[in-house]
């Protein structure tokens, strides 16, 4: 296996190629690294890609483009380290029989893992008697008011990877779930996991708790809108660790003002969150700049899996576990 790497040197690199990666990727191949501590432009990639087999990416990394390809004759494999392709891949790949993998399993199990954790820390206000206890030192007593999942109804919309992985886990809690999905969904998952497959209105007017994990694309710009959000019951919590303009921002920020509901988010329409937007003084809204996806702990274990993955793939002809297909790759988001 002959690889480029195109993440460059810095803090994002370490935590994907810790000493241990580097020394794995060179023992299983001659590796290309990638020695700026910036991406590399298209030109600089096509200029570099040579008779490499493996393009391996992360966020900002240059996708591949029919410049690229033009000269990649040998390139049989590109790795994304993050969880989308959507920006790695072009018409031509596909074509040539190049074949995709990415961190997508670890993405969706993580970003699960942290829908969980924010639905459990704003429901409880972990963050606010965090901070009255050690910064004020007020100590509130058992009578205050708090909040928990337990013996709510919770519903999740979309059961791509991070929905199927929230379901799974949810359903180790005495929860009623209810899932809303475009495409019918396997009979199996209902009986094995316990939920009920509803329309989006019935959902947002019966759940407690509401997860969002739908995919941004055009047809899913403010997909949650107002009127939506105007179902929820009085005091639900809304959850959105998929992408901030899948809901109306400003629709959702009016119905906080109005104490109706609550809200965790990890995603805004415009990033980073402005200091001014007025989710700021919302004390029914907790928010968090964008780190529901993979924990970094996780980002040396998933490196380490592609490239195992790709060197058994190129070398011995290993089927690959982490794939992504063309007609999941074709509606992942942009990131």
């Amino acid at each position: 296996m002959k690889a480029l790497v195109g993440v460059p040197r810095g803090r994002l690199f370490d935590t994907f190629f810790p000493e241990e990666n580097i020394r794995l990727a060179e023992n299983l191949g001659q590796i290309v690294w990638t020695d700026s501590t910036r991406h590399l432009t298209e030109d600089e990639l096509a200029a570099r890609i040579g008779d490499c087999d493996v393009y391996i990416s992360v966020w900002g990394s240059p996708g591949l483009s029919d410049k690229v390809l033009a000269q990649a004759p040998n390139l049989k494999l590109a790795v994304g380290l993050g969880s989308s392709v959507a920006r790695l891949i072009c018409d031509g790949m596909w074509e040539r029989g190049i074949r995709v993998t990415s961190g997508y399993r670890y993405y969706s199990e993580s970003t699960a893992e942290g829908a969980i954790a924010y639905m459990l820390a704003a429901l409880r206000r972990i963050p606010y008697y965090n901070t009255q206890l050690q910064k004020e030192r007020i100590w509130y007593g058992a009578d205050t008011g708090n909040d928990g999942l337990l013996y709510k109804t919770v519903g999740v919309v979309s059961y791509g990877g991070v929905g199927r992985n929230l379901v799974k886990m949810l359903s180790r809690f005495p929860v009623t779930l209810k899932v809303y999905d475009i495409q019918p969904l396997p009979k199996e998952d209902k009986t094995a996991y316990g939920f009920e497959q509803v329309g989006l209105e019935e959902l947002f007017s019966t759940c407690d708790v509401i997860s969002l994990h739908t995919p941004y694309n055009p047809a899913t710009h403010h997909l949650i809108n107002g009127q939506l959000m105007a179902r929820m019951k009085p005091g639900a919590l809304l959850v959105n660790t998929a992408r901030g303009a899948i809901l109306d921002q400003a629709a959702l920020t009016a119905l906080l003002q109005q104490g109706r509901i609550r809200a965790a988010l990890d995603v805004y329409e415009r990033e980073p969150l402005a200091a001014d937007d007025p989710l700021m003084e919302l004390d029914n809204a907790f928010l968090m700049p964008h780190h529901g996806g993979v924990t970094v702990n996780l980002r040396r274990v998933l490196a380490a899996e592609l490239l195992r993955e790709s060197a058994d793939f190129i070398d011995r002809g290993v089927p690959l576990f982490n794939e992504i297909p063309y007609e999941l790759a074709k509606n992942m988001t942009r990131d």
